[in-house]
């Protein structure tokens, strides 16, 4: 008889360390699915805001090319306040060969995105922070007859 009390407390004792592996388990694939799915999304805006810089420099090189000596154009940028309740800040990275955007959380920098702009250091400046919560987000391109400059502002 004490044997198969000793039996049945040892499946008892099996059982629930299994079910406490499968618990933390699926909380440690929730939480990957959710910083994948975090990731997914500022990559996306990231994407989004490549391609209006891509527009802007376009349409305004046109019009330096046609004669402007002048240039302070702006374009509005309609992004998401919160990816997942989460608030983001989306920066300018800098390196020797190109520029990139870089979006991060700003409760926890270890979930971040960086998207290549592909743009030369030697051709144009680019520069600025964007944050989610930041009022007006834009990107603006200046030009004064000597350099040209792209800058991401609230």
């Amino acid at each position: 008889m004490p044997s198969e009390y000793i039996m049945y407390l040892s499946i008892l004792l099996v059982g629930s360390l299994a079910i406490g592996g499968i618990s933390v388990t699926m909380i440690s694939i929730n939480n990957s699915m959710e910083d994948r799915a975090i990731e997914t999304g500022m990559e996306n805006i990231l994407q989004n805001i490549a391609e209006s810089i891509y527009g802007l420099k376009e349409s305004a090189q046109q019009q330096i090319a046609q004669g402007a000596t002048e240039l302070d154009i702006h374009i509005m940028l309609a992004i998401p306040e919160q990816i997942q309740e989460e608030e983001y800040k989306i920066e300018v990275i800098f390196n020797n060969l190109t520029y990139s955007l870089k979006a991060s959380l700003i409760g926890n920098t270890d979930v971040s995105v960086t998207v290549s702009l592909l743009i030369s250091p030697e051709s144009i400046s680019i520069s600025g922070l964007i944050e989610s919560t930041g009022e007006v987000p834009r990107v603006r391109f200046t030009y004064n007859g000597i350099t040209s400059n792209i800058i991401l502002e609230d």
